[in-house]
């Protein structure tokens, strides 16, 4: 397992730059709250809220699973309450974002307190995560195996094999396994303060996700059938509040063939969506 070994290193070594911080942003109520946050986060400019019928917009942000990601990134997933007319409406494929967009990218961003941080916020974050991933991978069924950079040295380097599947869609390979999830972490940026409804305020250390080298999730190219975006979720429900996931469209999978065709933004457990009601 060599090449899991190289890949580990080359893809979360190094995650170093600076970039300018973005300002505060007041809560637009014309927008959708992943449009907010994304606009927060400063990976907005090619990004926009789909209009859906007003009557639905409920039952899209409170329905449970990952059917109206799939139905929406145009799968066959039928949805309660939902009418095969409604479901053509919000059929999102249309999703193109030009590659050098920032939000054509799969990213992570974060306001770490400063008061929570203790002067590393790389490495109190890379903890987070390591401890959110491991009991999202056991909320799957799986036993978690974490592993850091460098020989458990070098935190802006962190990740977890999900170790003893049942062989559908994760296998062992020796001491590690087919499925891992992995976070690069750059240096984050000092603000003075955050916006107020991204879970924090006050001065923190902000991991911009609009940077030249910037901070991420990743997952192995051979994941065999693992769902991408549930393995995001679990994960994120022992995250705090400020944490946040961004998947660009076509970037994370279902499974081993189908994809996920929409923008969406991973926040404690919720799928966040940009739609909103139709004027």
């Amino acid at each position: 397992m060599k090449y899991v070994r190289f890949l580990f290193t080359f893809g979360l070594v190094g995650i170093l730059g600076a970039c300018a911080s973005t300002p505060p942003a007041s809560f637009n109520p014309q927008y959708s709250k992943a449009l907010n946050i994304a606009r927060a986060a400063g990976i907005d400019a090619k990004l926009k809220d789909v209009e859906v019928p007003k009557d639905t917009v409920n039952n899209i942000t409170d329905s449970a699973g990952f059917g109206f990601a799939m139905a929406a990134s145009g799968y066959k997933a039928p949805i309660p309450g939902f009418s095969p007319n409604q479901m053509a409406a919000m059929n999102f494929t249309a999703w193109l974002l030009a590659p050098e967009a920032d939000s054509a990218r799969n990213s992570m961003f974060a306001w770490v307190p400063e008061t929570e941080a203790n002067g590393k916020p790389v490495d109190h974050l890379a903890d987070l995560l390591l401890e959110a991933a491991s009991k999202g991978a056991k909320d799957m069924g799986y036993t978690p195996k974490q592993t850091i950079a460098k020989g458990g040295t070098d935190k802006s380097g962190v990740g977890v094999y999900l170790m003893d599947g049942d062989g559908s869609a994760c296998q062992n390979k020796g001491e590690f396994s087919t499925c891992w999830i992995g976070f690069a972490l750059r240096d984050p940026d000092k603000e003075s303060d955050a916006p107020s409804f991204v879970g924090t305020s006050g001065d923190n250390w902000f991991f911009d996700p609009s940077a030249n080298v910037y901070s991420r999730f990743v997952f192995l190219k051979d994941n065999q059938g693992l769902n991408e975006l549930e393995l995001l979720v679990a994960t994120s429900k022992y995250l705090p509040e400020w944490v946040y996931f961004y998947a660009a469209p076509n970037k994370i999978k279902f499974n081993s063939e189908e994809s996920l065709k929409i923008p969406v933004i991973i926040n404690q457990g919720k799928v966040l969506y940009f739609v909103r009601p139709e004027a």
